[in-house]
């Protein structure tokens, strides 16, 4: 069990500005007490930045639970911004019996941490086992403000990972309408709903008083793609040089890492010249080296797995032509932005998210979900009018300078001060 610090009883709050934060991340013990994983350790150095006191509450996990190696850790043990964020991993409470055994207790620390706190978020994913919605409830039995967070469409996910499964998938669909009315009567309570990229707004817009379409991301205007780099990588594209392709992210089914090796099929037998690069490794990575020895692709297609350096991968995304995604799900992925800011356009299978992130000012290129003839197609169009692509290069670095940390921090920062 991971160490949970004391956050105080019945403290003065006075005009103090403290926020508790109940999440879903994952917390693993570590050698030097608890550890989270490093784009969430970012976002809780910029929420100090906006909070004097910030309370992060996460789900305790082992190897077995789900704390992949794939992961890079940072130790939390020495406090974080000066002692004035915590970090508490709650028990793991996912299933009938977890939920069972660790309710009462989880209850009533997060009874005294939202009495301690002046500004409350939390983070709805499900019902059973969900500790956010756990203290969402309490929130709204104490009569307090409080702010929602949602990132994904949870039946989507549920419904997409579980096809193979067709006893649980039913047992699944039984359960969504409790949970998800739960979820819902949560979001109409709430002061404020912070709903992540456009398909999670769609989703649950009507169902919030007072909702807001956000964002997450960890670029910073540093990190954005140089005026110079940028004229490189479009003449390179006028060259008519071998496209580049790129994705960074989990080899997951939900990712589409079957149809995204589909596309690059077609693209070759269409005769289209290019280097395709996933940066990512998951459940499917293997199966995904299987078929791309099978298709006689290994010269184009590279599959690395994990990697951690911020400054490869970022790399990776400048030199990129476009980043290719066949997201089966709605999520709201950050490479998408991050290849925005790094003038790689998003083309991909299209949804509200990637298409309210350029609907602005460009940068993307869309086919319907499932349609890999369609997507291929597009990237054959993109191969064959180059000075296309390269102005859809311009457009992707112009919707990136939209999407940076200090920016969408302090916008969310705002909106759960509501809270």
């Amino acid at each position: 069990m991971i160490e949970q610090h004391d956050i105080g009883d019945g403290a003065d709050m006075g005009q103090e500005r403290s926020l508790l934060l109940v999440t879903h991340v994952h917390i693993r013990q570590g050698p030097n007490g608890p550890r989270i994983d490093d784009q969430t350790a970012a976002g809780i150095r910029q929420w100090c930045r906006h909070f004097d006191r910030v309370t992060f509450y996460g789900i305790a996990v082992d190897d077995e639970k789900g704390g992949t190696s794939t992961t890079a850790w940072v130790d939390t043990d020495a406090g974080m911004i000066d002692g004035r964020a915590r970090v508490v991993a709650l028990p793991w409470g996912y299933g009938l019996g977890p939920t069972i055994r660790h309710q009462a207790d989880v209850r009533a620390q997060l009874r005294k941490a939202i009495a301690n706190h002046r500004h409350l978020c939390f983070t709805l994913g499900s019902i059973v086992g969900d500790w956010p919605s756990f203290g969402a409830f309490e929130a709204t039995r104490a009569g307090r403000r409080f702010a929602v967070w949602i990132d994904r469409v949870e039946p989507s996910i549920i419904r997409n990972k579980l096809q193979g499964a067709p006893l649980r998938r039913v047992a699944a669909e039984a359960t969504l309408p409790f949970t998800q009315g739960a979820i819902r009567y949560l979001l109409r309570r709430s002061s404020v709903a912070l709903l992540q990229g456009g398909d999670s707004f769609d989703y649950y817009a009507r169902s919030a008083g007072d909702p807001h379409c956000t964002y997450d991301t960890h670029t910073s205007v540093a990190e954005q793609i140089a005026p110079d780099a940028l004229v490189a990588k479009q003449q390179r594209i006028a060259s008519g040089a071998p496209l580049r392709i790129v994705y960074v992210g989990r080899a997951a089914a939900m990712k589409g890492t079957a149809d995204w090796i589909g596309v690059l099929e077609r693209l070759h037998r269409d005769g289209v010249p290019f280097h395709a690069t996933w940066i990512g490794d998951g459940p499917d990575l293997a199966a995904m080296k299987a078929r791309v020895a099978d298709a006689g692709l290994d010269d184009q297609i590279a599959l690395p797995g994990f990697e951690d350096r911020r400054d490869v991968l970022l790399t990776a995304l400048r030199d990129g032509d476009l980043l290719l995604f066949c997201h089966k799900t709605p999520e709201s992925a950050r490479a998408l932005i991050e290849a925005l800011v790094c003038g790689c356009p998003i083309v991909g299978y299209g949804s509200s998210y990637p298409r309210d992130l350029v609907a602005e000012r460009g940068g993307g290129a869309f086919a319907a979900v499932h349609d890999i003839a369609g997507l291929a197609e597009r990237v054959v169009a993109l191969h064959r009018d180059r000075a296309m692509l390269a102005d859809l290069v311009a457009q992707a670095a112009d919707s990136g300078t939209r999407y940076n940390e200090d920016t969408v921090y302090a916008d969310r920062a705002a909106l759960m001060r509501r809270g």
